[in-house]
């Protein structure tokens, strides 16, 4: 009987870390996305505001790097460094689209034997710059 109460404990308390290890991964996924989407509107909404152009019969080539700089500024004004662990980011301009990729690595709870103490997590989100 005590080999059993035992192992049953062993069990639960392994399907405890993972539950945990997984609901930190999510939690950090969660956050990331919603700074994503954040970081992609902010450039979109203020090149948007740069290429507003009344009257011109087409689209206007978009920068990249006024792309990145708006990304960077909106980055900057949320803290994004400090929340997130080895934050890194990219954006991507292609037509009228604008396209932020972040990545971070975030530090789980508990570090079962065997398995990594941290896990890599990637947020992308686009966003289409209306040039009128």
């Amino acid at each position: 009987m005590t080999v059993l109460i035992v192992g049953f404990t062993v069990v639960i308390l392994l399907m405890v870390v993972v539950v945990t290890d997984i609901s930190k991964v999510f939690l950090v996924r969660r956050g990331l996305d919603a700074t994503a989407d954040g970081a992609v509107l902010a450039a979109a909404n203020g090149l948007a505001a740069v290429y507003a152009q009344p009257g011109a019969g087409s689209n206007a080539a978009i920068d990249p790097e006024q792309a990145r700089q708006l990304t960077a500024e909106y980055l900057d004004d949320v803290a994004a460094g400090n929340r997130f662990d080895n934050l890194d980011w990219a954006v991507d301009v292609e037509g009228t689209t604008v396209t932020v990729r972040l990545t971070t690595t975030a530090t789980l709870p508990f570090r079962p034997p065997g398995f990594p103490g941290t896990a890599d997590i990637a947020s992308e989100a686009a966003a289409v710059v209306p040039i009128r």
